[in-house]
């Protein structure tokens, strides 16, 4: 690696403009990166929610909730599926594992539950969202006024909303406590059924005339104009004038129904210090900066306050947090650095060479900045905390290379082949050290669960400043030094003795006695004979002893170790520990309350109570306006004043509940704002079985035992007590005949008391419903069975089947009557015509007598008559017989005449038959269309159904298909494994009910998966350093040496986890992790001269004392400034951060001074027990080679024996 020494000194100009350039660019970064508290957290799991209005716990897990269930748990790679269903709503959460790609699991999931939605009752809503750490609000505030509450709350939906929406990176601000709106549309039934109009029209009618549609464009003088049919619908005037089909022709909706703007009851009230107050969320956008989110919104809030009257109280905010742990953690980054200056300067007693070490903190840290720009990453607490930690260790390499010019460095000038030589002796060593540093940080990587996405961006941010420092020491460091250091040794510091030279450095004439004037000429093996300087007088007799007692020392050494780790059981564990952001959640389930004033007047004395503790800054609370629950529950989020102690603050707040009396009536659970998403909820124990009483037996024992606990601060049961609800029975198979099912029935109810959903509007800036209803349906239960079902299309069938039957009916007796007048009259004619007949027999009878009588009467001839008499009578006779023939002709002609009169009478009755037959017919077409058209009666909801009221629970919680009761334990602070053993105890000694299972979750789960996750990484990280050291040293002897250190840093580590009390977590781990790659790197440092010297000659004895000698003063100068520059993170001096830079800073400390003095103690007794063993077998195989040889040798006669015959022959 000199070849970057040599390159650097060449082109020294070059050197110190990217120097310049990298410090620049270095500061661009720092002000660039996005500031957050936690890293980005993209968490394995989704969320679908279910909302069907109207449906009870029961039929929602039927209808929805499984088969929801059953499509999820068919989608590849899901680990678990939990649901919790309640009265109209149902959340399903899905888990997977976090190696599962996120973007593909969730399309799987989207597309399984879409393609349920059609089989869901009718009005079901599904959506489905992701879980991360960017989902966090970035604040959340309450806003009250003095006057009127109704208009500032319009005037906050339509000014201060949308104004917050516009803020650069924004991406929801959401109003909540204000009482929507919703657009009405009353169907007036007597109206409706007059003008025949069906209601069930309107949502087309919405549809098509609510929208402004594009048609193209048209040509004009000023180009192409756009051409838009219609306009959107912006009135309740607009829709009530909307047309509508009807039977009669066209009527407007106004016709029939009255429209009108009506509010949308409250589910629960908002009160703020005992005020009522609506609250604003505001949702930072992906990647958005929270920190500018924050003070632009405070700033457009701080402009909109006095025109609006408002005030805006803070509930929750991160930036002030995030700015305050970044300021606390920078402080005590500034601090470290300055001890380790301090350090620095104390061990080489030279401004010069303290500032050249000591710049390669400040560069490797902006170096670090520019990586992580560069890689996409934030500044966050775990960044920053990597930071301040790597302050201690990226000052190592340089603190080396500095101290090896300083003490080979000799009366004359520094010469740049001096530099080089100086940085070829450390620079194998530094170079290895820093490898295996950076090498334990490679597993993290492979570390899934949130443990690897938090510890992740620690990692690289450490990597990225080691490697830096490397780079800087190589490099920078050497150029400063030939600049800064080249002129020649002071003559007192030359002719100092050695107990008079602060910096340690060696007299003259030793020096001149021990190697040429050229340093770079100088071998390791004349630093042997430099004398000591007084550090190594205190310190060299005593590890000379150790060495010269090596059992004693190594099975001291055991006992240490092994008593240390015994004291290991001693040390509680936690998880992450606190944010030192905390509130308290307070729930309260007062007795005998029966509607919302009775909540209100329980919970004013509960505010007023928690308004006078010490500590509290804001109550935050939250009443029901449904009195269903049993009993309901009040909640109260109590935010603290800066500075308070959440565990001082609760023991106040129980205190003053106990005042109050009814103590059984609270719940407080300590709630960490920031870490209660990642392993801060508590312990989750999952109880699941079929058996609901088995469930509630269960958790009643269980919630009982631990109560009481050791390490358990409280105990909480999911499973609340039972509720009333009213159930319809059906009679399935009368429902089934007239065409009826559950979902018809229930979608009735609904919109009998509900109305239904036609569609959206947007009024005054905000998106209504729009309901269309029928007034009149009273919302109790005894008017229930009241509630009209719609006329299904087999009842409308069967009353069509009725109406004909009833035209056929018809038809047949008319037709009888028919016959049978018809059948009369032929009897009447028969009869008349039979009396006419007799009648005219008579006559014909008469007038035969008559012909009879006057043919017998004889001819009596009369007197002759005169020619003038027989002309007389001749022309009377032709007269006579004229008139008769006229007379015949005449009654022919009549009888004609009263044929045709007869023919007409005739076609006239045809006529009229044939119009009667028609009108007959179509009376008969009329009436049969009728009784198509008849559609049924509408039947009251009693007809097919019975109603009744009974208790059931109010929601269904289900994991695996089987149901689940949870209860969750909370700790108290850093007694998480003492929580654990004790629901561990509970589950052994209680006698619980068969068919129950139980099931480890939440934070307990997150634990051991992490803690499981992280041991893994240790043992891969202590693989890699090995393997870093094999290729170093091209030996296992060496390496194996080294490795004994690691374990004993665990010593240090543990002592200090106990001494201040600190719980073993998270970060007390990854400081483990830590240690490994930096308790090697001083060992490293030892063996690389050690090793040395013996190359060049010295013996084994030699090389491990003069090594561990010349070593003592970068070893100790290493170890103390990484100690020092913890210090004030150990101390957490300004609570910035503390809950992970504390514990890492601890275990880190602790184990660098116990790791440091058995480094310098047990290193150089191992290797040499291991090294003059290897020696001795060594010496063993050459004398049994040495033996054979001379045995071949006097076989041959070329032996010492055959030289001694020859010469006494001759």
């Amino acid at each position: 690696m000199t070849f970057l020494t040599r390159a650097s000194l060449k082109n020294r100009l070059i050197v110190g403009l990217l120097t310049l350039a990298v410090a620049a660019m270095g500061l661009f970064s720092m002000s660039a990166l996005k500031q957050e508290l936690m890293p980005s957290m993209q968490v394995p799991m989704a969320f679908v929610s279910a909302q069907s209005p109207g449906l009870a716990p029961e039929e929602m897990a039927r209808t929805v909730t499984e088969p929801v269930e059953q499509a999820l748990q068919a989608v590849p790679g899901i680990k678990s599926v939990v649901s919790d269903t309640s009265s109209g709503f149902a959340s399903i959460t899905v888990e997977w594992p976090f190696s599962t790609d996120d973007e593909d699991t969730l399309r799987a999931i989207r597309a399984a539950a879409d393609a349920l939605k059609p089989t869901f009752p009718r009005g079901t809503e599904l959506t489905v969202f992701s879980g991360g750490s960017d989902e966090m609000p970035a604040m959340v505030l309450s806003a009250g006024t003095s006057g009127d509450e109704a208009v500032f709350a319009d005037k906050m939906a339509q000014t201060v909303v949308p104004a917050l929406q516009g803020v650069a990176g924004v991406q929801k601000a959401e109003l909540a406590g204000r009482e929507d709106e919703k657009i009405v549309i009353d169907i007036r039934p007597a109206d409706a059924a007059r003008l025949k109009v069906d209601p069930n029209l309107i949502a087309p009618a919405l549809e098509s005339h609510g929208a402004a549609l594009p048609a193209g464009q048209a040509e004009s003088e000023n180009g192409a104009l756009s051409i838009t049919v219609g306009s959107a619908l912006t009135s309740v005037e607009e829709i009530a004038a909307l047309p509508i089909t009807a039977g009669d022709g066209v009527v407007r909706i106004s016709d029939f129904a009255d429209v009108h703007v009506e509010t949308v009851p409250a589910t629960s009230i908002s009160r703020v210090n005992g005020k009522p107050a609506l609250t604003l969320q505001i949702t930072p956008a992906q990647g958005a900066n929270v920190v500018d989110i924050s003070h632009a919104v405070t700033a457009e809030l701080d402009r909109l306050a006095p025109e609006l009257k408002a005030e805006f109280v803070t509930i929750f905010d991160q930036a002030p947090y995030i700015e305050q742990s970044i300021h606390d953690l920078s402080v005590e980054g500034g601090l470290g650095l300055l001890f380790a200056v301090l350090v620095i300067l104390a061990f080489l007693g030279s401004w010069r060479s303290t500032l050249i070490a000591a710049v390669s903190i400040p560069l490797s840290l902006l170096i670090t900045l520019v990586g992580l720009w560069w890689s996409g990453n934030t500044l966050n607490i775990l960044t920053l905390g990597a930071l301040t930690i790597a302050i201690g260790r990226v000052v190592d390499d340089s603190i080396v290379v500095i101290e090896n010019i300083s003490r080979r460095r000799g009366p004359g000038e520094l010469t740049p082949e001096s530099v080089i030589a100086s940085v070829r002796q450390v620079a194998g060593a530094i170079t290895a050290s820093t490898l295996t540093t950076v090498a334990v940080f490679l597993p993290i990587a492979f570390v899934s669960g949130i443990a690897g996405q938090l510890f992740r961006p620690f990692a690289i941010t450490v990597t990225i400043a080691l490697l830096a420092s490397l780079l800087v020491a190589l490099t920078i460091v050497p150029v400063l030094a030939y600049l800064f250091m080249r002129g020649r040794a002071p003559q007192a510091a030359a002719t100092m003795p050695a107990e008079q030279d602060p910096a340690g450095d060696l007299p003259t004439a030793e020096l001149e006695a021990a190697a040429p004037a050229a340093v770079a000429e100088t071998s390791d093996l004349d630093e042997i004979h430099t004398p000591p300087d007084r550090l190594q007088r205190a310190i060299m007799p005593a590890l000379n002893t150790t060495r010269r007692h090596p059992v004693i020392t190594l099975v001291a050494s055991g006992v240490i170790l092994l008593c240390t780790l015994g004291l290991s059981v001693l040390i509680p564990t936690d998880f992450l520990g606190s944010s030192g952001n905390e509130s308290l959640q307070l729930t309260q389930s007062p007795k005998g309350t029966k509607n919302a004033d009775d909540l209100i007047k329980a919970a004013e004395p509960v505010e007023k109570a928690l308004a006078k503790v010490d500590g509290v800054r804001d109550i935050m609370t939250s009443i029901p306006l449904d009195v269903s629950d049993a009993p309901p529950t009040i909640s109260y989020d109590v935010q603290l004043e800066t500075g308070a102690k959440v565990d001082e603050v609760d023991a106040a707040v129980s205190k003053a509940l106990e005042r109050l009396g009814n103590a059984d009536d609270f719940q407080t659970l300590t709630q960490d704002a920031f870490v209660g998403g990642a392993g801060g909820g508590g312990i989750s124990l999952q109880i699941r079985g079929n058996d609901p009483v088995a469930l509630r037996k269960a958790s009643d024992l269980l919630e009982a035992k631990l109560s009481d606990a050791k390490g358990v601060q409280s105990v909480r049961s999911e499973l609340a007590g039972e509720q009333p609800v009213v159930r319809v029975k059906l009679d399935e198979v009368k429902a089934a005949k007239l065409g009826f099912d559950r979902a018809m029935v229930a979608r009735a109810i609904q919109e009998a008391l509900e109305g239904q959903t036609v569609g959206q509007l947007m009024l005054d800036g905000q998106e209504r419903t729009i309901m269309v209803r029928t007034p009149g349906t009273e919302r109790t239960v005894e008017k229930l069975g009241e509630i009209l079902l719609p006329v299904t299309p087999q009842q409308s069938a069967e009353a069509q089947k009725i109406a004909s039957d009833a035209l056929q009916d018809k038809a047949k007796a008319e037709a009888e009557a028919a016959r049978i007048k018809g059948n009369n009259e032929l009897a009447n004619q028969m009869r008349e015509a039979a009396n006419q007949r007799a009648e005219l027999v008579g006559q014909v009878g008469e007038l035969n007598a008559q012909l009879a009588a006057l043919s017998a009467a004889p001819v009596v001839p009369g007197p002759p008559l005169t020619p003038d008499e027989d002309a007389m009578q001749r022309a009377q006779l032709e007269r006579a017989e004229q008139i008769a023939a006229l007379q015949g002709a005449l009654s022919g002609t009549q009888s004609g005449i009263a044929a045709m009169d007869e023919q007409l009478v005739a076609l006239r009755q045809a006529q009229a038959d044939s119009a009667t037959q028609l009108a007959e017919q179509q009376r008969a077409e009329a009436e049969q269309e009728q009784a198509m058209e008849v559609s049924g009666t509408a039947l009251p909801l009693s007809a097919i159904a019975t109603i009744e009221e009974e208790l059931t629970a109010p929601s269904i919680t289900r994991s695996g298909g089987e149901r689940q009761v949870a209860l969750t334990v909370t700790p108290r602070k850093g007694q998480l494994d003492a929580a654990n053993a004790a629901v561990e105890r509970a589950i052994a000694t209680v006698d619980l009910p068969a068919g129950v299972s139980f099931e480890l979750g939440g934070v307990s789960a997150e634990q051991d998966e992490a803690f499981a996750q992280l041991g893994a990484a240790m043992l891969g990280a202590i693989l890699l350093v090995l393997l870093v050291m094999v290729a170093t040293f091209r030996s296992f002897r060496g390496p194996f040496v080294l490795l004994v250190s690691i374990p004993f840093a665990a010593t240090g580590a543990i002592l200090g986890l106990l001494i201040t009390g600190t719980p073993l977590g998270l970060p007390a781990l990854i400081g483990l992790l830590m240690l490994i790659g930096i308790v090697v790197t001083n060992a490293i440092v030892l063996m690389d001269l050690v090793n040395r010297l013996r190359a060049d000659g010295a013996s084994l004895a030699e090389a491990v004392e003069h090594g561990t000698r010349l070593r003592l003063r970068p070893i100790l100068m290493t170890a103390a400034a990484t100690i020092f520059a913890l210090i004030p993170m150990s101390l957490g001096l300004t609570g910035g951060g503390v809950f992970i830079s504390k514990p890492l800073a601890i275990v880190v400390i602790g184990g660098l001074i116990s790791s440091t003095l058995l480094t310098l103690i047990l290193v150089p007794i191992l290797y040499t027990l291991v090294e003059r063993r290897r020696e001795r077998r060594i010496e063993r195989r050459e004398k049994r080679r040495a033996t054979r040889a001379e045995r071949r040798a006097e076989q041959r006669g070329e032996g010492p024996a055959a030289d001694i015959e020859a010469l006494t022959e001759a």
